[in-house]
């Protein structure tokens, strides 16, 4: 199993907070997880959920997480 990148970490726990609405996972968890909720989010943002809110959140939680100051 190859290695994963940092953009596919960040992905991968972008998901995680957009179906569980935090970070408080280890990246094991967040990898194994992002093939489903990609899924269940397609399906949602189909069926007309605002997923671009989440993804505004999910940057700041990002930033957060990873010791950044966010302006």
């Amino acid at each position: 199993m190859k290695k994963a990148t940092s953009e596919e970490i960040k992905e991968a726990y972008k998901y995680f907070f957009m179906v569980k609405g935090h970070l408080d996972c280890t990246e094991k968890t967040a990898l194994a997880s992002a093939d489903g909720y990609f899924k269940r989010l397609w399906y949602d943002g189909c069926a007309g959920a605002p997923l671009y809110l989440y993804e505004e959140q999910f940057e700041k939680a990002w930033a957060e997480k990873n010791g950044k100051q966010e302006d």
